[in-house]
This record gives structure tokens, sequence and C-alpha cells, in this order.
């Protein structure tokens, strides 16, 4: 699938599940997140192309899938839980996974390292198990339908195309192909009825891609792509990732086996063989055997295949023909004779023509070689075939497309039927070093790449590194590639779109520097009272969070005046520094002023009044005052916010006695508050 964040709009479908911001687009549907209004939680929804709704027996094939997939509970299976009708189209409702795709993680590291792409093929495998067990084949197995969470489970989704087997088969077309061209097996290919073992090829493609860094088979078309598919030799495995280990390429091989027959018989027998390749055991690939001489030829005669990298095979060395005796019923003296009868037939047969390819019964026609060179081997193949010839293969790096002939010996010259021909076949171009290209600007980035003989293809996103940048390179520095390969590299694009971050509850300076990480300016900023979010905090954005913009949009900013009324503290009894940290502090602000006042030894530096009183209801930011005690040595003052003022106040509330001054021991003073008198140290 593509991904495209574009906004949902928040729609309700069904008065449940409302759409939040959609997440992929692939060929027949979007996909959206989701939050399931009945049951609070996020979940993935997919909702078919209206303008495919009109074809009846697609959205019937559309149910099919909500119905199969449904039916398929496994940890390696992304779940679906509802299905419908929304707005003249039809609906998917699946379970929301938190990660990516392996096709970003492939795009992103380049290639992975056969541990991990076992464990991943493993899980995959197993998915395929079960849901074959249960008549279901997925049909479209390719790392963007491959899903690793962040706590790195594997899970497989998009039963797009599958099928329930044996179920009104009428609703597929014969010869209908589906699927992606890069990972069709050759029957998906040719458009033939396929089975598990469809999936089992395609997630043999895979294995390979993720531990070689590319597919198998490349092309302009899918058409030239699948044809290879049914065709093309795969290429060597070991000459894209030379240090991987053999029995990890006998298990691709084994899963890629054009016939059917050959590859596994399960899925299950492909997880349990990656299991024991990453536990060092033994694998059930290793053994499989390759047939290396085939009997071909209108006239009978024998065509060796000598598939080696260095000199061509002579043809003394190649092998004899094979020769398939079958044993005549012991019982039955009639059989007898007619078998011997056949088999000296054929012994005359094959006697006959053997003589004719050494001269005898008649002199050999010669003619001009056939010219196969910059041919497909299986094109020269039948070419030499045709012409009653041999031939050897060898294979060397060379500038031509992967499986093509470049070279032939003998050429432009005469030979006659039964004569061996050397092909030279191209293992693809000769592997060179992927330069470091991160942290240089594009043009630079793009120039280094083609110097060293490789193909570019860019990718922008949103970043705060200086614009057009290269972040990241799809093949790591130093990895080695065949020249005209592509290499992936993403920059800083001044021009890409970005998801606006939630800022909820965070202090309005971090809201604008994590909007400035985005990309994003700081728009208007709102005063709003809050009861919940204290002041100079954040409560809104608008656009919302996640709604994906133009880098450099102004994000507006609701932010916290705090509440619209407090309760003022009692602060009475407390000390100062205590009384004003917490008055002055969030959510009251009060403009505070400090009055000091003389009073006994024990009130010294103490809260004994404070006006409006504890309990009152007051405005965040009104003028509070409170009344503090100090020694009858120091001058009494008024202050506002901490800062002393010149204003005096008197030093006694009482009429009733008078105020002294004296410091002889035993002689009283007012106290400022109850008119009693306390002694004067």
């Amino acid at each position: 699938m593509t991904n495209n964040n574009n906004s949902s709009n928040n729609r309700i479908v069904l008065n449940r599940y409302e759409l939040q911001s959609q997440i992929a687009r692939g060929g027949t549907a979007r996909v959206y997140l989701a939050k399931d209004l009945k049951l609070d939680r996020q979940v993935a929804v997919k909702m078919l192309f209206p303008e495919l709704s009109v074809d009846s027996s697609f959205v019937e094939r559309f149910r099919r899938e909500a119905q199969a997939a449904a039916n398929l509970n496994h940890p390696n299976i992304v779940s679906v839980y509802d299905w419908g009708e929304f707005e003249s189209t039809y609906f998917i409702v699946m379970e929301y996974v938190d990660g990516k795709s392996l096709s970003s993680k492939l795009r992103t590291e380049g290639h992975l390292n056969v541990i991990e792409a076992a464990f991943i093929g493993s899980s995959v495998a197993a998915a395929l198990a079960y849901a074959h067990g249960h008549g279901v084949i997925h049909r479209d197995i390719k790392p963007g339908n491959v899903l690793i969470t962040s706590d790195n489970r594997v899970k497989v989704t998009d039963f797009g195309i599958a099928r329930a087997t044996g179920v009104d088969e009428n609703l597929t077309q014969t010869g209908l192909v589906m699927g992606t061209a890069t990972y069709f097996s050759p029957e998906q290919a040719q458009g033939h009825g396929s089975d598990g073992r469809s999936d089992i090829y395609s997630l043999g493609v895979v294995l390979y891609e993720m531990v070689g860094g590319r597919p198998p088979f490349t092309g302009d078309t899918p058409v030239a792509i699948a044809l290879k598919h049914v065709k093309d030799e795969v290429p060597p495995l070991r000459s894209l990732a030379p240090d991987i280990p053999d029995s990890f390429e006998a298990i691709v091989n084994k899963a890629m086996n054009k016939d059917a027959d050959q590859r596994y018989v399960s899925a299950g027998e492909l997880a349990d063989d990656l299991d024991r390749f990453r536990l060092g055991k033994p694998v059930a690939a290793i053994d499989t055997p390759t047939t290396v001489v085939n009997m071909g030829g209108s006239d009978s005669l024998t065509r060796a295949v000598s598939e080696v990298d260095g000199t061509p095979a002579d043809a003394k060395s190649l092998r004899k023909p094979i020769r398939v005796e079958t044993a005549p019923p012991k019982s039955k003296t009639p059989i007898y004779a007619a078998v011997i009868a056949v088999c000296f037939l054929i012994f005359l047969i094959l006697a006959y023509f053997g003589g004719r390819s050494l001269g005898y019964f008649g002199a050999l026609q010669s003619f001009n070689v056939p010219e196969v060179s910059n041919l497909s081997l299986s094109q020269a193949e039948q070419e030499l075939e045709a012409n009653g010839l041999r031939y050897s293969i060898v294979r060397y790096y060379n500038d031509a497309s992967v499986g093509t002939v470049f070279a032939q010996n003998p050429s432009n010259s005469k030979v006659t039927r039964g004569d061996l021909v050397t092909l030279e076949v191209s293992k693809g171009a000769p592997l060179d070093t992927v330069p470091s290209v991160v942290g240089l600007q594009l043009i630079d980035a793009q120039d280094a790449l083609r110097k060293a003989g490789f193909k570019v293809t860019l990718q922008g996103e949103s970043s705060t590194q200086p614009a057009y940048q290269v972040l990241h390179q799809s093949s790591r520095a130093g990895s080695s590639l065949p020249k005209g390969d592509t290499v992936t590299i993403t920059y800083s694009d001044p021009n890409a779109s970005v998801s606006v971050p939630n800022l909820y509850g965070l202090p309005e300076n971090q809201a604008s520097y994590q909007l400035g990480q985005k990309n994003l300016a700081v728009g208007t900023i709102t005063q709003q009272a809050s009861q919940t979010v204290p002041q100079g905090y954040v409560i809104s954005t608008q656009p919302t969070p996640n709604t994906v913009v133009d880098i450099n949009t102004p994000i507006n900013l609701v932010v916290s005046s705090g509440p619209s009324s407090v309760i003022i503290p009692l602060v009475q009894g407390s000390s100062q520094s205590s009384a004003v940290s917490e008055l002055e502090g969030a959510p009251y602000n009060f403009a505070l002023t400090i009055i000091q006042t003389v009073t006994c030894a024990q009130d010294y530096g103490i809260v004994v009044g404070q006006y409006p009183s504890g309990g009152a209801t007051a405005v965040p930011g009104q003028s509070v005052s409170i009344t503090v005690g100090v020694s009858p040595n120091s001058t009494p003052t008024s202050s506002i916010s901490g800062t002393t003022s010149s204003t005096s106040t008197s030093t006694s509330t009482s009429t009733s006695t008078s105020t002294s001054t004296s410091t002889t021991p035993n002689t009283t003073t007012t106290y400022p508050n109850g008119g009693y008198y306390c002694p004067v140290p």
C-alpha cells in the first residue's frame, strides 16, 4: 500500500467507527485509523473505492474476504472485526497494528541479516499454515502485507484477494491473474489455478529480498516480470549476499522451485525448516536434489548442461544419457517377449541415430551455428535444441541483464547436429561498493552514487535538518551491489507535509519548541480559562492533532489562563516563605502585599493575619495581603510581592494599651492581634 495521511474529517461509520485519519491507500481501497466508540479502542477501517462498489462480483469477493478473514484467529494474522455498507460503498473493520510494514523496514535498512529474515519468514509461514488449514489462500504475499509491531511481533494482513477454497468458484474467472507481479508464483503468472504452494513461492521471494536487498526478478512492466518468474532461472542469492549459509539459500531455492510439486508440501514445513535454521540445526531443504542432465532433441540426442563459473565443460566430461529400464512382470511370458522386443527396437533406433552423429549411415550435414547472443537463456536453449545441438553454460559478471547470453562458442562457424555450444550467461553487473551519502546535500549524493555506477530514486520527508540534506540511504554504506542497481535516498524536503503533534498539557514554550521541530509555525495564541489545565499550558490546537498539513503551516494554540475563580488558601500560622510561595504560585498568582508588625518572639517570621481571609473566593491575580510578625528591634514595613516599600505600619491594634519600645527584661508590649501582653526578650 501507498502511505497517504489525508484527513478523514472525522466521519462516523454506522454511528460506531469514528474515522480519524487516512493511513494507507491500496489498489482497491483506502485504510483509515478509526476509534471504535462502542468498545473504546483504535481500529483500522478499510473502505472500498466507491467506483468498485458497482461491480457485484467484486463486492461479493470483498464480502467473502471479510467472512474468510474473520474466521482466522492467529497471533500472526491481523484480526477482522466487522464489515458493512456505508455511503454507497463497503468497509471492513480490522485490528489496528501499531508498527510498520516490512517494505518500509527494507526501504530504511536495505536488507536484513539471515537470522532476522528467518524469524520474520517463519512467522509469516506459520500464519499461512493456519490460513491454509482453514481453506484460505492469501495469493498476495509481499513485504507491504507483512506488518512488524513496535514489540517485534509479525502479522500478515490484507487477505484482499484471498478466496475460500471449495465455494462458488464461478466468482473467480478462469485465467484471472491476481497478486503483485514481483512476487507471483509461475502458476499465478500463467493464470493457472493456485493453491497454498503459490503462497510458499511468494514467501520465498520475500525471503530472497530480505537478505539480498532486492527481489530476484525486475523488469520494465509487470508482464515482463511475470514472464521471468515462468522462464528465467532465479539468480543465485549468493551473488547478492556472498556470506549467507548454504542452508538458508537452500530453503529459499526450495520455496521458489518453479515446479510446485518440488516446493515445501505445506507452509508449516517451511516454518519448521526456518526454525531449524535459526536454532543451528540441519534443514530439510539441504537434501533437495537438483537435475543437471536433460533429455531432449527431435532425434533423442542427449543435451547436457554444465552449470559452472569457470572454464566451459569439455564435451567428454558431460554426463551420458540416462536410460530407464522397465522390469517385465515375472509371471507372464508374452509380456516378457513384448518388452524385449520394444527394448531391442529402441536399441536399434539409438544405434542408428548415434551412428549418424558419428558419421555412419550417411554423411553429416553441416550448417551455420545459430546466433543466440543477446537472447535470454531460455530462448537460447530452445533455439539450440531445435537444431539438435548440445550446450553447456558458464556464468560471469557482465553488464548484460541477469540470465542473458552475452557470448557463445563457437560463433559464426559451421557445426553439425550433436555438436556442443558453450553459452556465456550474465550473472549481472559486477559488484561495486555503495558510498556513504548520509549528511550530503541531495545533488552531491546523487552525483556520488551515479559515479559509483548506481541508479538513484528519491524520497522526501519533513525534517528539522537543513533543506535537501540526505537523511537515510536504502543500502548501507560499504555494502556491495551490482552496478546499475537502484539506491533510494531519503532527504529533508522543505515542501513535505507533516502531521500536527498532540500538544495538550504542555507548557506554551515547550509546545512552541515541538512545533519548530516539526517544521511548523506558531500561529495565534488565545487565552482561555480552565479549571483543569494549569495556567500557561496548552488546552488545544487548530488544526487538531494528527491532521496532515504542509510544513510552515501556522498552528493556533489555546492556552489556559487558569481557573476563573479560586478559593484563597488559609496561610495564617504558616511561615512567610511558605505563604508567599503558595499565594504567588499557580493557580492563584495573587499580587501579594506583605505587612510587618511587632509580635512576640514565637511569631517572628510567622503569618499572623491575612486579608481576604482563608476560604474566601477570589479571582486569580487579585491583591491579597498578609501580616508577618517581626522583632521589636526591627522597623515594621509594608511590601508588595516581596519588594519592601517605605510605608510604615502601626505596631499596635489596641487602644487600651500603650506601645512600649523598652528593651528592659520582663517589660511588656502590645500583641498586635489580640490586645494581650507578652514578655519582650
